[in-house]
């Protein structure tokens, strides 16, 4: 895969798909939450169960309790029943259309 197209949660932030502070949901239980956060050094990540700083793979991860099978972004939703993995790809649907 290219870097281009890398998931960056920070790229969908800037793009407003996703705004820091949104709660974020694991895709089969939805007691499983986390939040958009911003880091001093202006990357955002999500916090995981304990409230600190995590990655979407490590909070995925965390969540299904072993490595994800697809890409961790698959794993994670938002209010809105998207998914990060829908989101991060809806500019390759539409360049397609």
């Amino acid at each position: 895969m290219s870097r281009k197209n890398k998931f960056d949660l920070k790229d969908l932030v800037h793009k407003e798909y996703i705004k820091e502070g949104e709660w974020l949901y694991f895709v089969s239980d939805s007691s499983k939450k986390c939040r958009v956060i911003k880091m001093p050094n202006g990357d955002f990540k999500v916090t995981g169960f304990d409230g600190k700083p995590t990655t979407v793979h490590a909070f995925a991860q965390a969540c299904l309790e072993q490595e994800p099978p697809e890409h961790a972004s698959r794993w994670l939703r938002t209010e809105k029943n998207k998914t990060l993995y829908e989101i991060w790809h809806q500019d390759d649907l539409v360049d397609a259309a």
